[in-house]
């Protein structure tokens, strides 16, 4: 049965005319403003040539002159627009390879989907790349069968800028200018290499142009464009859960401490400099993303199953995953679309999978569709899955759900054949159910739903200083995910609190119980931090058993770390060691347990073995050397080993002297060896250079007593203990410091600042012990 069926063709141009100009419309009312900083500061960078010639490598070429050209208001504009063009490109290709139907009901689909709409006004190169690339399409499906010059041309030039735009399009040219030769295998062998040879140069040479104008202006390094390394290594981690990029926790909370619309996207430059701390300060940028580049391969070698595992999940998420926006205006942008008749990409997917398998089974000629979705899938699982890499693939998909939609109604009649379609599209729709990953992903959604929408309130309570409101927000905040506390500001909130814990993991257990091993898991995370051990042991060995694992950066959400801990905690060396190794089985590889585990072998080398060795050769082979040393030095803090986390802390801060979350670390260290006043001068130091950072003050309450004994007059010294008795929840005891302070010192603005803050500030209302005796001291010197 044909899928074309005939269609007044004087309606055609009306139709598309007014779905074009009615999703430009929905996305403008929808979302009338622009989202996402970083091109627009990076332009400013280039317009007032204080852009470095490395920064200039690590953006989209096409999309900064872009940015250069048109303000951002304007460049919104020009992405609806583009979205329409897109919606017109859809339906040429439908109509080209299917029918009209087919390509009109893809054109209607795109046009209401959510991430097609948030990527126009998010200024991200992700939905221009669709556009073109869907441009490029049309215009080669419209080509065939004689491929004449001039449609070969546009199509090369829509694919070389598409490649300007985000250099991955080159593999769609590539691909594209194989399918040519494919479709010419008939023809004169000189008329098929002359189609070809015409799209591939044109490609090329509209590809290199941008990037040579940006080349010129700042002398970036053309071969570390938009740092390919960094981002491969990013999305190929042995924490990999297969959705979203897992970088480095250091270089995020380094990102934190400097981050600026000086520093737009800075995460490139400090790969760069992590790198070269290990590799040597005259490492070319090329040769930074070669380093990246080994780090992933050393991980494919050292640990083949765990990688081949994160490549079937990544593939699983980009064929029928939930959302994963990376970008958090474009989370809440979406969270504020949420209830309204839009179309979601997983929904989209998995109806597009189901078209898929029916065109196959009935051999339709889908080719130039699945050479674009193959390219896409293959880019974004070779690198990492978000929503708006998925966004290149969504008109494939759309053109294959509306493929069976209309093949299903011509079907209508043929019983047989419309159960069969309706078997394939009941198949693909119950897939997420069948991957426990992919249940996880959808489970954390409903969490944060279930406790409501707090992140504002907690936002608003902290700026009014009503940490009493902030702690009840972050409270429901960490029942649904126990880790928020390292993505946010909390300086008044006394997260470190036993009973905060414990009242986070009771509206965890009461609003969204314990059905699901995520669930388990995130109550035995809790339970831990409130103090109970065992409750958090049958938790986590349940949640290890159902085989849940999670990340968040390179922090590992691991069951079986948590039973680690906790037996370290009640004195059990031998058996938290031996469930860091049961981790390392699971899932090899990972830098929490590696570090846990090397240091473990480290206190108990008889139970370790020769694994000593191996482990700490993985450690440094599949990580970078200032983050395997700063993990190293957490975990032999946890051990007791203070002067080696000592150790730790000072090669890093050799490489990275300003390193506000190192600085922390070596007073911890020091607090641990006794050496108070000089923790205190590190402490100090991290405060000051992270102010807003969520520092741990349990380990360095000795070190501020030690201080405030030796020196209770001192207004530094004030200042440090009162912005430690702050976090830690003692919000009159920091008052009462911090106006002491301010009286001692009346010409610093800062003080006073500090103490009219406090005075305003309410109590957080949590019980909190108070802070101990001064212990003996080693040294007087105040910080």
């Amino acid at each position: 049965m044909s899928l074309s069926r005939p269609f007044p063709r004087g309606l055609l141009p009306l139709v598309l005319l007014v779905l074009c100009v009615a999703h430009v419309a929905l996305g403008l009312v929808l979302l009338p403003g622009s989202m996402f900083a970083k091109y627009p500061d990076s332009a400013r960078l280039l317009m007032t040539d204080r852009m470095l010639p490395e920064q200039g490598a690590d953006f989209s070429p096409l999309y900064l002159l872009l940015n250069v050209a048109l303000s951002p208001t304007a460049l919104r504009w020009v992405q609806s627009l583009a979205g329409a063009l897109g919606l017109i490109a859809v339906y040429v290709l439908g109509a080209r390879l299917l029918s009209r139907a087919v390509g009109l009901l893809a054109a209607a689909l795109v046009a209401v989907t959510t991430p097609v709409l948030l990527y126009e006004a998010t200024l991200e190169p992700d939905l221009l790349v669709m556009v073109l690339n869907l441009g490029a399409l049309a215009l080669l499906a419209h080509a065939r069968p004689g491929f004449r010059t001039r449609w070969l041309v546009g199509t090369g030039v829509l694919l070389g800028l598409s490649a300007a735009t985000r250099p991955t399009g080159l593999a769609i040219l590539v691909l594209a200018t194989g399918w040519v030769l494919w479709e010419t295998r008939h023809a004169a062998r000189r008329t098929g290499l002359k189609v070809a040879g015409v799209l591939l140069v044109t490609g090329l040479f509209s590809s290199w142009l941008p990037a040579q104008v940006i080349r010129a202006t700042v002398g970036s390094h053309l071969g570390a464009t938009m740092s390919a390394g960094a981002v491969l290594h990013m999305g190929n981690r042995p924490e990999g859960t297969g959705l979203g990029a897992q970088p480095p926790t250091l270089i995020k909370q380094y990102e934190a401490q400097l981050r600026s619309p000086e520093r737009p996207d800075h995460a490139h430059s400090l790969y760069r400099q992590f790198a070269r701390a290990e590799a040597g300060e005259d490492l070319s940028p090329t040769r930074t993303e070669l380093y990246w580049m080994r780090k992933t391969l050393n991980f494919a070698l050292e640990e083949p199953g765990t990688f081949l595992g994160l490549f079937g999940r990544k593939l699983a998420f980009f064929l029928f995953g939930p959302e994963g926006h990376d970008l958090v205006e474009v989370r809440r942008a979406e969270a504020g679309l949420a209830g309204l008749p839009l179309l979601n990409a997983q929904v989209l997917g998995l109806l597009g999978l189901a078209g898929l398998g029916v065109m196959f089974a009935r051999r339709r000629p889908i080719g130039l569709v699945v050479l674009y979705l193959a390219a896409s899938t293959a880019l974004a699982v070779g690198f990492y899955v978000v929503s708006r890499y998925r966004v290149a693939a969504l008109p494939a998909w759309a053109l294959l759900a509306s493929a069976l939609a209309v093949a299903m109604f011509e079907s209508r009649r043929q019983p047989r054949v419309l159960s069969a379609s309706v078997a394939a599209l009941a198949l693909c729709l119950a897939l997420p159910s069948f991957f426990p990953f992919v249940r996880d992903v959808d489970r954390m959604l409903e969490r944060t739903e279930a406790v409501g929408s707090p992140g504002t309130a907690l936002n608003e309570a902290l700026r009014a200083g009503h940490y009493d409101e902030a702690t009840r927000a972050f409270e429901q905040l960490q029942a649904a995910h126990p880790f928020t506390a390292l993505s946010r500001a909390l300086r008044g909130v006394p997260f470190e609190s036993p009973a905060v814990a414990e009242r986070s993991g009771a509206l965890s257990v009461e609003k969204l119980g314990l059905d699901t091993p995520m669930d388990l898991y995130f109550a035995s995370e809790l339970a831990r931090r409130a103090g109970h051990c065992e409750q958090a042991l049958d938790a986590a060995r349940a949640a290890q058993a159902a085989g849940y694992r999670g990340a968040l950066y390179d922090t590992s959400l691991d069951p079986a770390l948590v039973v680690a801990d906790c037996l370290l905690t009640q004195g059990d060396r031998a058996g938290a060691l031996k469930a860091a190794a049961a981790s390392l089985e699971q899932r090899g590889g990972t830098l929490d347990a590696l570090a846990f585990a090397v240091v473990g072998a480290e206190v108990l080398p008889e139970a370790a073995g020769e694994q000593r060795a191996r482990w700490e050769a993985r450690l440094f082979a599949m990580h970078d050397l200032l983050s395997a040393r700063h993990a190293r030095g957490l975990a032999r803090v946890r051990w007791g080993l203070y002067a080696g986390a000592l150790e730790d802390a000072d090669a890093v801060l050799a490489a990275v002297p300003d390193l506000a979350v190192t600085h922390h670390l070596r007073a911890v260290a020091l607090t641990g060896l006794g050496r108070y006043a000089d923790a205190l001068r590190a402490y100090a130091r991290a405060l000051q250079a992270l102010p807003g950072f969520n520092f741990a003050t349990a380990p360095l309450e000795k070190a501020v007593a030690a201080g405030l004994a030796a020196a209770p007059k001192a207004p530094a010294m004030l200042n440090v203990a009162a912005e430690h008795h702050l976090r830690a929840g003692r919000l009159e005891l920091a008052r009462e410091l911090a106006t002491r302070a301010s009286t001692l010192a009346p010409n610093d603005e800062g003080l006073a600042w500090l103490a009219k803050e406090l005075a305003e500030a309410r109590s957080s209302e949590v019980p909190i012990p108070p802070p101990p005796a001064p212990p003996q001291l080693r040294s007087t010197t105040t910080p």
